[in-house]
């Protein structure tokens, strides 16, 4: 495999390359956000690819923010840096980045905010698609692109994910000296690790190019090892946007073409193969027919404080912090011949932070009754000094900690941990529980740092029930009542509960499995006290591999049967959240091998407001 060494770009090269990647980005965006989600084989040609309209892409639209916090932080970004930005000016909510929102407001940052609390969703595309800013701003140096790469992928992503956001980051910084498609790919798998799922489908997809198959058949190979019934899923797109640049053979339409007709996350697949092969050719060699129809413009579906909405300016913008990174923190490369005035006093360097507080939890982020919580705080001293104070924790009511505070000494350059175990004490236990660490030195606060404890949901449990229906079949019936079922509208839930067993949730997707780890099928009848601050109007989201009966404040709201592959937005459901105490109850029978039930609470961001969760995080339990 070629090596990437010390090299010498001229600016004129780069811009090239930098401004055909967001061309690719953009056309392949808007080529197939028309049939996102569609997963059929589809057969358009240049004849019929093109939409009338050039919608926004979210592709694109948080690299555009990414920048924005480049130019406005520093080159030293951090992940809550761009959390932050996330939170205060977009307000997209789909998939993993409504996931994302929801652990945000609940004071869970990153990296933690990836994977917890979303299941479903955080090994999908939402970080890939988020790659090309880190590799166009890091020419030549794939480790400082995947670093970026890194940071920005865990705020709503995890593990492959998180790999695949690196292994197309360190392509695209790799694009401006390395041109083959087939080094480029090893390249990018250093940073895959060999044991994951996603080595797995891009080693497959190379030796289907190698075996020479068509490129249909390869579609079908990887739908056959690595399909999955969620369109967005990373493992089946990946391989996509690989057939499309292998196959497409440097053939901007055949590349086009054949990631549009693979269906799926077309919009991801399109862009991502897109802005490779558009800069690998430079904006000068993608042909007229594609460049023409989309112009020089791009539509943002958010609002920032942006100059204009340029494709060209984009890339101006790119290359300044490249031009800015490779005289500070990329000393692989030399840019030069770039205009004078391009490090202007408008670009910040930054630095480092002198001193950083990371918050890590033991275990996972939730508090529950009667069970403490720990948490892991670590302490930098990036000063040439000594740091001597105190670390402080400030609580919300309810809540103790046995921890109250700790001295801190710590020497130049090193670190210390400390850890807090938090237990709460109180009767109504919510879901968003916000805590500050404070760090004093000589009786003055020098930083300050929050984060969330999320309250784990209250169950009590009734069950297993089945009948015997012959020597080798257990079978649960969802029309059979195991138990009175009349008291669940007459409100006589102490004794239908009665000799219960008491189960704790810490996350949307209940833990059956831990509980009732039984191979057949059976019934359990689960009921929680809600709280609410208000009266709301909201959807009950449940997602249940099997079937169901609900019960909310003493009204049935409907039985739901049928369904067996779980997911945690299958069924919404409308209810009305009255101030103080509600009743949920929820009968599932467990049809397949493995007991799937989740419960969330939504309401919808019509408006389009920045940073705000479609998921419900002011509730609370009551045991």
């Amino acid at each position: 495999m070629k090596k990437l060494r010390n090299h010498s770009l001229s600016y004129e090269t780069y811009f090239n390359k930098v401004y055909g990647g967001w061309i690719g980005k953009c056309i392949g965006g808007a080529i197939g956000a028309r049939v996102e989600g569609i997963k059929k084989l589809h057969d358009f040609d240049e004849s019929n690819v093109f939409p009338e309209e050039w919608p926004p892409n979210d592709d694109l639209d948080l690299q555009v923010l990414w920048l924005y916090v480049l130019k406005n932080k520093g080159i030293y970004i951090t992940s809550k840096d761009l959390a932050d930005a996330w939170h205060k000016y977009s307000w997209y909510y789909f998939n993993e980045y409504g996931r994302f929102l929801k652990n945000y407001d609940k004071g869970i940052y990153p990296p933690t905010s990836g994977w917890f609390d979303n299941n479903f969703f955080r090994e999908s595309m939402g970080s890939p698609i988020r790659s090309e800013i880190w590799g166009f701003i890091n020419p030549g140096n794939p480790d400082l692109a995947a670093d970026y790469a890194g940071k920005d992928a865990v705020l709503d992503h995890w593990k492959n994910s998180v790999w695949a956001e690196q292994f197309f980051a360190a392509i695209e910084s790799s694009v401006f000296f390395i041109h083959d498609i087939e080094e480029l790919i090893k390249i990018g798998l250093k940073y895959v690790p060999v044991d994951s799922k996603l080595h797995k489908v891009i080693t497959l997809v190379q030796k289907l190019r190698s075996k020479k198959v068509e490129w249909r058949e390869a579609r079908k190979e990887v739908l056959r090892y690595f399909g999955h019934p969620d369109f967005t899923s990373v493992f089946q797109n990946i391989g996509f946007i690989l057939i499309s640049l292998l196959w497409g053979e440097y053939d901007f339409a055949n590349t086009m073409l054949i990631a549009i007709n693979s269906g799926y996350d077309t919009d991801c697949t399109c862009a991502t193969s897109g802005a490779i092969l558009g800069a690998i050719l430079g904006a000068d060699k993608i042909p007229k027919k594609w460049k023409e129809p989309i112009g020089d413009k791009f539509v943002m579906g958010f609002k920032i404080p942006w100059k204009k909405y340029s494709i060209k300016y984009l890339a101006e913008e790119t290359c300044k912090i490249g031009v800015l990174l490779s005289k500070t923190l990329n000393k692989k490369v030399r840019i030069f011949g770039f205009p004078k005035n391009i490090l202007d006093t408008n670009l910040i360097v930054g630095n480092p932070r002198r001193v950083e507080i990371d918050i890590n939890y033991v275990g996972l982020p939730v508090i529950t009754y009667n069970k403490s919580s720990k948490v892991k705080i670590t302490i930098r001293n990036n000063r040439d000094t000594d740091l001597k104070g105190k670390l402080l924790i400030k609580l919300p009511e309810k809540f103790e900690c046995l921890e109250k505070m700790y001295r801190i000494n710590i020497n130049p350059n090193e670190s210390k941990e400390v850890f807090f175990t938090i237990k709460f004490k109180g009767d109504i236990l919510h879901d968003k529980n916000i805590f500050t660490v404070v760090l004093e030195e000589q009786g003055n606060k020098i930083l300050e740092e929050k984060f969330g404890l999320s309250g784990s949901r209250i169950w009590r449990l009734k069950g297993p029930y089945w009948t015997s229906k012959d020597w080798i079949t257990d079978i649960a019936d969802i029309s059979y009542e195991y138990i009175d079922e009349k008291n669940f509208v007459t409100g006589e839930y102490e004794k239908a509960f009665r000799s219960s067993i008491v189960i704790s949730s810490e996350e949307s997707l209940l833990p059956l499995e831990n509980i009732l780890p039984l191979y057949g099928e059976y019934c359990v009848y689960l009921y929680t006290k809600i709280f609410s601050p208000e009266n709301m109007n909201v959807d009950l989201v449940m997602g249940a591999s099997g079937d169901t009966k609900i019960w909310f404040n003493e009204e049935f709201k409907g039985l739901y049967r049928g369904s067996y592959i779980w997911n945690p937005v299958m069924y919404h459901i409308p209810i009305s959240l009255k101030t103080g105490i509600n009743n949920l109850v929820i009968k599932y029978v467990k049809k397949c091998n493995k007991p799937f039930l989740s419960i969330d609470f939504h309401r919808p961001n019509k408006e389009k407001i920045p940073g705000y969760s479609i998921w419900l995080t002011d509730l609370g339990s009551i045991l």
